[in-house]
């Protein structure tokens, strides 16, 4: 409205002084007033044609500025929503921005604490490799003193063997003879009985020593702190102490230094001559 009042006055204002040329023309020349009536009416007439076209041509602009107005609010609309958007946006990779630098400073806390265990763990790995290295040589040493105890005991076993073999012929032959004088009423100084045979009717174990129970006991003549043989046919086994007795069986222990083999139910015992 602003710009069709200027338009509007400054066709009026170019009205006036046309006609206020034309009158001071007029009025100069003299000239017949018809005719410049007629020429003012037909200059009033282009004028009107004139501003007639001016309004048209202002209207045309008006409409033209209302579309442009239009658009150009549609076009804020959008770039406000597009802001909207953007800053939305924004703050979504501002947040991954803030966790990613979180995310580093943890992988770098990390890393750094990767490094100090790497460390202690190379330092350990170096003291294992030591411990190993002697570890190897104990064993070493440990092999060949095992190897030399090893030739030792079956030396040793081979002699035991011997002796235990000489103490079944000597209690073989006692026993003959014991017999034999009984037989004939010889009274032998002492007192001399003949081995109690019995066998292991049951085996248990008990804080890491092997228990077994003899089917002979104290009516036999086997005695607290006395010991058996334990044998399974030619083969010795063993001997035990005997713990507990009752009148027709025993508790024995398995006294690992003679225990040759492994003792089990069924197997037989037999009492050593006593003197």
């Amino acid at each position: 409205m602003k710009l069709l009042g200027y338009i509007l006055t400054f066709a009026i204002m170019i009205a006036s002084i046309i006609l206020l040329v034309v009158a001071v023309a007029v009025y100069g020349q003299q000239k017949n007033w018809k005719t410049a009536y007629d020429n003012l009416q037909k200059k009033y007439q282009e004028t009107q044609t004139m501003l007639t076209e001016n309004q048209t041509t202002y209207g045309n602009q008006i409409s033209q500025l209302k579309a442009e107005q239009s658009a150009a609010q549609q076009d804020v609309a959008r770039l406000e929503t597009e802001r909207d958007t953007l800053a939305r946006d924004n703050s979504g990779l501002q947040k991954q921005v803030d966790d990613l630098t979180q995310a580093n400073r943890t992988a770098a806390a990390n890393a750094e604490s990767t490094q100090r265990n790497n460390e202690r763990l190379a330092g350990e790995v170096a003291d294992l490799r030591k411990a190993i290295r002697e570890n190897q040589q104990a064993r070493d040493e440990a092999f060949n003193q095992t190897v030399h105890a090893t030739s030792e005991l079956h030396t040793t076993a081979g002699a035991l063997q011997e002796l235990r073999e000489r103490d079944t012929q000597l209690t073989e032959q006692l026993a003959h003879v014991t017999m034999k004088a009984q037989a004939e009423g010889v009274n032998l100084a002492g007192e001399v009985t003949t081995p109690v045979r019995g066998v292991v009717s049951k085996t248990q174990r008990e804080n890491g020593v092997q228990l077994i129970e003899i089917s002979v006991g104290a009516d036999d003549g086997v005695r607290k702190g006395g010991t058996v043989e334990i044998f399974r046919g030619d083969r010795y086994l063993g001997r035990a102490e005997i713990l507990r007795t009752d009148p027709d069986r025993a508790v024995g222990r398995v006294m690992r230094d003679f225990q040759q083999g492994q003792i089990q139910e069924g197997d037989h015992v037999a009492t050593k001559l006593r003197s």
